[in-house]
């Protein structure tokens, strides 16, 4: 409890609309002592960074931009120089304690032209592997952000005029609604999920993938902040601040021209 009371307390004050004091790689390099009996859950929040880090790669050698420097998210748990070497030979550089579906995703697709296709699945792979978290705050934002990607991949092949049958995975019971209910507004999700008639919104008008995934995250910013306030000195409360800035952070990371390819490529369905 006394390190929870202090720890937050110090922590700058975090709003979506205000400016970061600095990077997430800065805070965390700032706090690293009071954050030690947190390590654990941190690492499992800055894995995110690394699965960008690695499309960020995967999309270079594509583009073969390798002599042009990256701006790659400098929060992860490995270094970009490491992941680099990692996805040129996957099998014989993979970071120590990475999770069994990073592993699975590089055995199944080959080549970066296959990763880049598919690049989808190592974001709900992530999701799906944070909601099995043995703390239950973790386990539920993993799983609160895999029902935000269903939404949103939903909304796009509606939009699209893709086959939900066919192509639509995510969220399991936020799956099942859709197919249920895919000609309501709500997608038949306002009771399981009351942020969609949010996100539908941002698909109904003429908006920049820029401007919708920053509402995108600025809904997941929100989620953030509900959780938890009846225990507003409990470890959760540190974990949702550093997924907070993280969501800030990235609009601090990339250009303008880096962070839009990877905004295109998310609207997409690459997300």
């Amino acid at each position: 409890m006394k390190f929870n009371h202090y720890t937050i307390a110090a922590l700058p004050q975090l709003t979506w609309d205000g400016d970061l004091p600095c990077t997430l790689a800065d805070l965390l390099e700032e706090f690293d002592m009071q954050l030690e009996p947190l390590r654990e859950g941190i690492r499992s929040i800055l894995l995110l960074d690394d699965i960008r880090n690695i499309e960020l790669i995967i999309k270079s050698r594509l583009a073969a931009e390798d002599e042009k420097e990256t701006d790659f998210f400098r929060a992860g748990i490995t270094a970009p120089e490491e992941l680099e070497l990692f996805v040129d030979d996957p099998r014989h550089n993979i970071p120590d304690e990475y999770p069994e579906f990073i592993e699975d995703f590089f055995e199944s697709a080959k080549t970066n032209e296959e990763r880049n296709a598919k690049i989808e699945e190592l974001y709900t792979g992530y999701y799906t592997w944070m909601s099995a978290n043995k703390n239950p705050f973790l386990a539920r934002y993993g799983t609160n952000m895999m029902t935000v990607y269903t939404v949103v991949s939903a909304l796009r092949m509606l939009k699209n005029g893709t086959d939900l049958d066919k192509h639509l995975k995510g969220d399991t019971d936020a799956v099942k609604l859709i197919l249920e209910n895919r000609n309501n507004a709500d997608l038949g999700l306002k009771g399981y999920f009351p942020e969609v008639t949010e996100i539908a919104a941002l698909f109904d008008k003429e908006k920049t993938p820029d401007e919708v995934e920053r509402e995108l995250d600025r809904i997941r910013f929100n989620l953030l902040e509900e959780t938890g306030q009846e225990k507003p000195f409990a470890d959760h409360i540190t974990y949702g601040y550093i997924i907070a800035f993280q969501m800030k952070d990235r609009w601090m990371t990339q250009s303008d021209e880096a962070g839009m390819k990877i905004l295109e490529n998310i609207i997409n369905g690459n997300y």
